[in-house]
Protein backbone atom coordinates (compact mmCIF):
# COMPACT_ATOMS: atom_id res chain seq x y z
CA UNK A 1 0.00 0.00 0.00
CA UNK A 2 1.36 3.42 -0.98
CA UNK A 3 2.29 5.68 1.90
CA UNK A 4 2.63 9.47 1.86
CA UNK A 5 4.35 10.80 4.94
CA UNK A 6 3.01 8.72 7.81
CA UNK A 7 -0.40 7.96 6.30
CA UNK A 8 -1.74 5.70 3.60
CA UNK A 9 -2.39 7.26 0.21
CA UNK A 10 -6.16 6.90 0.65
CA UNK A 11 -6.04 8.73 3.98
CA UNK A 12 -3.79 11.39 2.45
CA UNK A 13 -6.36 12.13 -0.26
CA UNK A 14 -9.10 12.34 2.38
CA UNK A 15 -7.03 14.90 4.29
CA UNK A 16 -6.39 16.88 1.11
CA UNK A 17 -10.12 17.00 0.32
CA UNK A 18 -11.07 18.17 3.81
CA UNK A 19 -8.20 20.68 3.86
CA UNK A 20 -9.33 22.15 0.54
CA UNK A 21 -12.71 22.84 2.13
CA UNK A 22 -10.94 24.53 5.04
CA UNK A 23 -8.91 26.66 2.63
CA UNK A 24 -12.14 27.73 0.94
CA UNK A 25 -13.63 28.68 4.31
CA UNK A 26 -10.49 30.58 5.30
CA UNK A 27 -10.35 32.39 1.96
CA UNK A 28 -14.02 33.34 2.26
CA UNK A 29 -13.34 34.81 5.70
CA UNK A 30 -10.34 36.77 4.41
CA UNK A 31 -12.39 38.17 1.52
CA UNK A 32 -15.22 39.09 3.90
CA UNK A 33 -12.86 40.89 6.28
CA UNK A 34 -11.21 42.72 3.39
CA UNK A 35 -14.56 43.79 1.95
CA UNK A 36 -15.68 45.00 5.39
CA UNK A 37 -12.51 47.04 5.87
CA UNK A 38 -12.89 48.40 2.34
CA UNK A 39 -16.46 49.45 3.06
CA UNK A 40 -15.38 51.20 6.26
CA UNK A 41 -12.53 52.97 4.48
CA UNK A 42 -12.64 52.80 0.67
CA UNK A 43 -9.29 53.18 -1.06
CA UNK A 44 -9.26 56.59 -2.71
CA UNK A 45 -7.30 57.70 -5.74
CA UNK A 46 -3.72 58.77 -5.08
CA UNK A 47 -3.66 62.43 -4.12
CA UNK A 48 -7.39 62.53 -3.39
CA UNK A 49 -8.73 64.50 -0.46
CA UNK A 50 -9.25 62.39 2.67
CA UNK A 51 -12.04 63.92 4.69
CA UNK A 52 -11.40 63.86 8.41
CA UNK A 53 -14.48 63.43 10.56
CA UNK A 54 -15.62 65.68 13.37
CA UNK A 55 -13.57 63.75 15.86
CA UNK A 56 -10.44 64.11 13.74
CA UNK A 57 -10.54 60.42 12.81
CA UNK A 58 -8.17 59.32 10.06
CA UNK A 59 -8.14 56.20 7.85
CA UNK A 60 -5.48 54.62 10.04
CA UNK A 61 -7.61 55.19 13.11
CA UNK A 62 -10.72 53.62 11.56
CA UNK A 63 -8.81 50.52 10.46
CA UNK A 64 -7.10 50.29 13.83
CA UNK A 65 -10.44 50.34 15.64
CA UNK A 66 -11.84 47.70 13.29
CA UNK A 67 -8.78 45.48 13.78
CA UNK A 68 -9.06 45.74 17.56
CA UNK A 69 -12.77 44.94 17.51
CA UNK A 70 -12.31 41.78 15.41
CA UNK A 71 -9.16 40.66 17.22
CA UNK A 72 -6.65 41.13 14.41
CA UNK A 73 -3.60 43.30 13.89
CA UNK A 74 -3.97 46.54 11.97
CA UNK A 75 -1.39 45.33 9.43
CA UNK A 76 -3.46 42.22 8.70
CA UNK A 77 -6.61 44.27 8.21
CA UNK A 78 -4.78 46.66 5.88
CA UNK A 79 -3.57 43.69 3.81
CA UNK A 80 -7.08 42.21 3.58
CA UNK A 81 -8.41 45.61 2.52
CA UNK A 82 -5.71 46.09 -0.13
CA UNK A 83 -6.28 42.64 -1.66
CA UNK A 84 -10.05 43.14 -1.68
CA UNK A 85 -9.57 46.43 -3.52
CA UNK A 86 -7.25 44.79 -6.07
CA UNK A 87 -9.73 41.99 -6.72
CA UNK A 88 -13.33 43.12 -7.20
CA UNK A 89 -15.78 40.30 -6.50
CA UNK A 90 -16.46 39.64 -10.19
CA UNK A 91 -12.76 38.91 -10.84
CA UNK A 92 -12.17 36.55 -7.92
CA UNK A 93 -11.68 32.95 -9.05
CA UNK A 94 -13.44 30.21 -7.12
CA UNK A 95 -11.17 27.36 -6.12
CA UNK A 96 -8.11 29.62 -6.05
CA UNK A 97 -6.95 30.56 -2.56
CA UNK A 98 -6.93 34.09 -1.21
CA UNK A 99 -3.14 33.79 -0.82
CA UNK A 100 -2.69 33.22 -4.56
CA UNK A 101 -4.93 36.22 -5.28
CA UNK A 102 -2.78 38.32 -2.95
CA UNK A 103 0.44 37.33 -4.74
CA UNK A 104 -0.97 37.73 -8.25
CA UNK A 105 -2.27 41.18 -7.35
CA UNK A 106 1.31 42.34 -8.04
CA UNK A 107 1.21 41.08 -11.64
CA UNK A 108 0.94 43.58 -14.49
CA UNK A 109 -2.31 42.00 -15.71
CA UNK A 110 -3.58 40.00 -12.70
CA UNK A 111 -7.03 39.21 -14.15
CA UNK A 112 -5.42 37.78 -17.28
CA UNK A 113 -2.68 35.91 -15.42
CA UNK A 114 -5.00 34.14 -12.98
CA UNK A 115 -7.11 32.85 -15.87
CA UNK A 116 -4.18 30.76 -17.14
CA UNK A 117 -2.88 28.51 -14.34
CA UNK A 118 0.43 26.72 -14.97
CA UNK A 119 0.89 22.98 -15.29
CA UNK A 120 1.80 21.22 -12.07
CA UNK A 121 4.22 18.53 -13.26
CA UNK A 122 3.68 16.42 -10.16
CA UNK A 123 -0.10 16.22 -10.44
CA UNK A 124 -0.43 16.72 -14.18
CA UNK A 125 -3.12 19.36 -13.60
CA UNK A 126 -3.23 23.06 -14.38
CA UNK A 127 -3.55 24.76 -11.01
CA UNK A 128 -2.31 27.58 -8.82
CA UNK A 129 -0.32 27.33 -5.61
CA UNK A 130 1.84 29.75 -3.66
CA UNK A 131 5.11 29.04 -5.46
CA UNK A 132 3.45 29.01 -8.88
CA UNK A 133 1.99 32.45 -8.17
CA UNK A 134 5.36 33.78 -6.97
CA UNK A 135 6.98 32.42 -10.09
CA UNK A 136 4.38 34.17 -12.23
CA UNK A 137 5.18 37.58 -10.72
CA UNK A 138 8.94 37.01 -10.59
CA UNK A 139 9.28 36.56 -6.84
CA UNK A 140 11.60 34.18 -5.06
CA UNK A 141 9.86 30.85 -4.50
CA UNK A 142 9.78 28.98 -1.21
CA UNK A 143 10.96 25.76 -2.89
CA UNK A 144 13.30 26.23 -5.88
CA UNK A 145 12.35 24.03 -8.83
CA UNK A 146 13.81 25.49 -12.01
CA UNK A 147 17.56 25.71 -12.68
CA UNK A 148 17.45 29.49 -12.31
CA UNK A 149 15.68 29.26 -8.95
CA UNK A 150 18.15 26.68 -7.65
CA UNK A 151 21.12 28.78 -8.80
CA UNK A 152 19.66 31.82 -7.05
CA UNK A 153 19.13 29.82 -3.85
CA UNK A 154 22.69 28.44 -3.91
CA UNK A 155 24.13 31.88 -4.65
CA UNK A 156 22.46 33.29 -1.56
CA UNK A 157 23.99 30.52 0.56
CA UNK A 158 27.56 31.23 -0.62
CA UNK A 159 27.69 34.98 -0.01
CA UNK A 160 30.46 34.37 2.53
CA UNK A 161 33.84 34.08 0.76
CA UNK A 162 35.03 31.20 2.95
CA UNK A 163 31.91 29.19 2.16
CA UNK A 164 32.13 30.06 -1.54
CA UNK A 165 35.74 28.86 -1.70
CA UNK A 166 34.92 25.52 -0.09
CA UNK A 167 31.97 24.97 -2.40
CA UNK A 168 33.95 25.98 -5.51
CA UNK A 169 36.79 23.59 -4.68
CA UNK A 170 34.37 20.71 -4.14
CA UNK A 171 32.45 21.46 -7.34
CA UNK A 172 35.62 21.68 -9.43
CA UNK A 173 36.37 18.08 -8.46
CA UNK A 174 33.40 17.07 -10.59
CA UNK A 175 34.62 16.43 -14.12
CA UNK A 176 31.57 17.71 -15.98
CA UNK A 177 31.50 20.87 -13.88
CA UNK A 178 35.09 21.63 -14.84
CA UNK A 179 34.43 21.20 -18.56
CA UNK A 180 31.34 23.41 -18.45
CA UNK A 181 33.12 26.06 -16.38
CA UNK A 182 36.02 26.20 -18.81
CA UNK A 183 33.63 26.89 -21.68
CA UNK A 184 32.80 30.20 -20.02
CA UNK A 185 35.21 32.88 -21.20
CA UNK A 186 35.21 34.89 -17.98
CA UNK A 187 35.69 31.81 -15.80
CA UNK A 188 38.51 30.55 -18.01
CA UNK A 189 40.25 33.93 -17.88
CA UNK A 190 40.01 34.08 -14.08
CA UNK A 191 41.43 30.56 -13.74
CA UNK A 192 44.36 31.39 -16.02
CA UNK A 193 44.99 34.60 -14.11
CA UNK A 194 44.95 32.74 -10.81
CA UNK A 195 47.38 30.15 -12.16
CA UNK A 196 49.88 32.85 -13.09
CA UNK A 197 49.55 34.47 -9.66
CA UNK A 198 49.91 31.11 -7.92
CA UNK A 199 53.01 30.32 -9.97
CA UNK A 200 54.58 33.61 -8.86
CA UNK A 201 53.70 32.86 -5.24
CA UNK A 202 55.29 29.42 -5.52
CA UNK A 203 58.49 30.97 -6.88
CA UNK A 204 58.63 33.31 -3.89
CA UNK A 205 58.10 30.33 -1.59
CA UNK A 206 61.06 28.51 -3.18
CA UNK A 207 63.36 31.52 -2.86
CA UNK A 208 62.79 31.68 0.89
CA UNK A 209 64.60 28.36 1.30
CA UNK A 210 67.58 29.06 -0.97
CA UNK A 211 69.86 30.36 1.78
CA UNK A 212 68.93 27.53 4.14
CA UNK A 213 69.62 24.90 1.51
CA UNK A 214 72.92 26.48 0.50
CA UNK A 215 74.08 26.60 4.11
CA UNK A 216 73.09 22.97 4.58
CA UNK A 217 75.10 21.89 1.52
CA UNK A 218 78.21 23.85 2.58
CA UNK A 219 78.11 22.65 6.17
CA UNK A 220 77.74 18.95 5.42
CA UNK A 221 81.38 17.81 5.82
CA UNK A 222 82.68 14.24 6.15
CA UNK A 223 82.06 12.47 9.40
CA UNK A 224 79.16 14.68 10.28
CA UNK A 225 75.83 13.11 10.98
CA UNK A 226 73.29 13.78 8.23
CA UNK A 227 70.64 16.25 9.33
CA UNK A 228 67.33 16.43 7.48
CA UNK A 229 66.43 20.06 7.83
CA UNK A 230 62.65 20.62 7.99
CA UNK A 231 62.93 23.19 5.22
CA UNK A 232 64.58 20.57 3.00
CA UNK A 233 61.82 18.09 3.71
CA UNK A 234 59.13 20.67 2.99
CA UNK A 235 60.86 21.67 -0.23
CA UNK A 236 61.04 18.04 -1.31
CA UNK A 237 57.33 17.59 -0.70
CA UNK A 238 56.63 20.83 -2.51
CA UNK A 239 58.56 19.65 -5.56
CA UNK A 240 56.76 16.33 -5.56
CA UNK A 241 53.37 18.03 -5.44
CA UNK A 242 54.35 20.33 -8.30
CA UNK A 243 55.42 17.32 -10.36
CA UNK A 244 52.16 15.51 -9.66
CA UNK A 245 50.17 18.64 -10.54
CA UNK A 246 52.09 19.00 -13.81
CA UNK A 247 51.43 15.40 -14.80
CA UNK A 248 47.75 15.81 -13.85
CA UNK A 249 47.42 18.91 -16.05
CA UNK A 250 48.97 17.13 -19.03
CA UNK A 251 46.93 13.98 -18.52
CA UNK A 252 43.78 16.03 -18.09
CA UNK A 253 44.33 17.69 -21.46
CA UNK A 254 45.01 14.34 -23.12
CA UNK A 255 41.92 12.78 -21.55
CA UNK A 256 39.76 15.71 -22.57
CA UNK A 257 41.02 15.66 -26.14
CA UNK A 258 40.57 11.89 -26.34
CA UNK A 259 36.98 12.29 -25.21
CA UNK A 260 36.10 15.23 -27.43
CA UNK A 261 37.97 14.85 -30.72
CA UNK A 262 36.14 11.67 -31.87
CA UNK A 263 32.89 13.60 -31.57
CA UNK A 264 34.08 16.01 -34.26
CA UNK A 265 33.83 13.38 -37.01
CA UNK A 266 31.90 14.72 -39.99
CA UNK A 267 31.44 18.21 -38.56
CA UNK A 268 32.15 21.26 -40.66
CA UNK A 269 33.62 24.41 -39.16
CA UNK A 270 33.56 28.00 -40.31
CA UNK A 271 36.67 29.91 -41.26
CA UNK A 272 36.42 31.83 -38.02
CA UNK A 273 36.26 28.61 -36.01
CA UNK A 274 39.31 27.28 -37.85
CA UNK A 275 41.14 30.45 -36.89
CA UNK A 276 40.12 30.13 -33.24
CA UNK A 277 41.28 26.51 -33.08
CA UNK A 278 44.55 27.43 -34.76
CA UNK A 279 45.15 30.21 -32.23
CA UNK A 280 44.52 27.88 -29.30
CA UNK A 281 46.76 25.17 -30.76
CA UNK A 282 49.54 27.72 -31.17
CA UNK A 283 49.25 28.50 -27.47
CA UNK A 284 49.27 24.79 -26.64
CA UNK A 285 52.43 24.15 -28.65
CA UNK A 286 54.17 27.12 -27.05
CA UNK A 287 53.08 25.96 -23.60
CA UNK A 288 54.32 22.42 -24.30
CA UNK A 289 57.72 23.83 -25.33
CA UNK A 290 57.78 25.90 -22.15
CA UNK A 291 57.06 22.82 -20.03
CA UNK A 292 59.74 20.80 -21.79
CA UNK A 293 62.31 23.57 -21.28
CA UNK A 294 61.39 23.94 -17.60
CA UNK A 295 61.73 20.20 -16.97
CA UNK A 296 65.03 19.93 -18.87
CA UNK A 297 66.77 23.04 -17.54
CA UNK A 298 64.86 24.08 -14.42
CA UNK A 299 64.33 27.52 -15.95
CA UNK A 300 60.70 28.57 -15.62
CA UNK A 301 61.00 32.16 -16.82
CA UNK A 302 58.22 33.15 -19.17
CA UNK A 303 59.58 35.28 -22.00
CA UNK A 304 57.58 38.29 -23.11
CA UNK A 305 56.52 36.77 -26.44
CA UNK A 306 55.11 33.64 -24.81
CA UNK A 307 53.46 35.63 -22.03
CA UNK A 308 51.78 37.88 -24.59
CA UNK A 309 50.67 34.85 -26.59
CA UNK A 310 49.11 33.15 -23.57
CA UNK A 311 47.33 36.36 -22.63
CA UNK A 312 45.84 36.45 -26.11
CA UNK A 313 47.63 39.63 -27.12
Amino acid sequence: MAVIGNVAASRYHELVASSLRQVEVESAAQWALGDAALEIEPIREWGGHLRIGEGGQRVEDSLKYFAEDVGLSAATVRTYRWVAAKWPAEHRVAGVSWEVHKILASADEPFEVIAHPPLNERTGRYSWDGDAAKRAVGWKTSTPVTVEEKVEAVTELVQDEAVACRVAVDLLKRREVVFVAMRDGDARYMVNEAQFEQAEADDEFDEEFQDVLAADELGGGEGQERFDDPATVVRHWHRQMEFVDLIAVCQGFIAGATRLVPKLRGQEFTERQHGQVGSVLEKLRATADWIETAVATGQTDLDEALAALLRGE
